[in-house]
């Protein structure tokens, strides 16, 4: 990839990141301000949330965070603290669904592509005792993708009770941290 695509492609990031930032301040002002749409969030933003985390936490093509719509919800009415737990929760469960995927893939990836498996298994077992390690710190403070390393250790077939315990944390703290981050932004911004 060239240096001039590789720019385009961070710039095209950060803008579409700074547009569902600048749509979700403009939607929170607007649900601050309208009690139906309060009470619309009160009744059916829970669900939303799950909704969100879980299809932010499978997208790979757009990786723009869950926690990017907080304000909209706690204009709504829900407390930062539910909010955090239905996006780790709808991310747990996106993240769960790509591990089986890829364990299912693993599968047609042994049968058809024998080599490709040989050299996944063959890196992890060159490291596998920084398996923990990485999988916290890549769940915590990466702001890419779980499945970039979640599908690949299902396809080698790595156990869950392996890496369940780093990921779950480290959902919990990235959640945390930017569902914290955005809601103090808006914040200051409307101060």
């Amino acid at each position: 990839m060239t240096k001039r695509k590789k720019a385009f492609n961070v710039f095209l990031f950060l803008l579409i990141l700074g547009g569902g930032l600048t749509a979700s301040f403009f939607l929170s002002q607007y649900v601050a301000s309208n009690n139906g749409s309060q009470v619309l969030i009160q009744e059916f933003g829970h669900v939303g949330i799950l909704l969100i985390s879980f299809i932010a936490g499978l997208n790979l093509f757009i990786p723009i965070p869950a926690a990017t719509f907080v304000p909209v919800f706690t204009a709504g009415g829900i407390s930062l603290f539910e909010i955090i737990v239905l996006l780790v929760v709808g991310t747990m469960a996106a993240n769960l669904l790509s591990y089986f995927l890829g364990r299912y893939g693993g599968k047609i990836t042994h049968t058809h592509y024998p080599e490709l498996q040989k050299k996944l298994v063959a890196l992890y077992t060159k490291r596998k005792e920084w398996l923990v390690y990485f999988v916290f710190l890549f769940t915590a403070l990466m702001p890419l993708p779980d499945e970039v390393f979640l599908i690949p250790l299902g396809i080698i077939g790595v156990r869950l009770q392996q890496f369940i315990v780093p990921l779950v944390l480290g959902t919990i703290c990235y959640q945390t941290l930017a569902a914290f981050g955005i809601h103090n932004i808006f914040k200051f911004l409307l101060v």
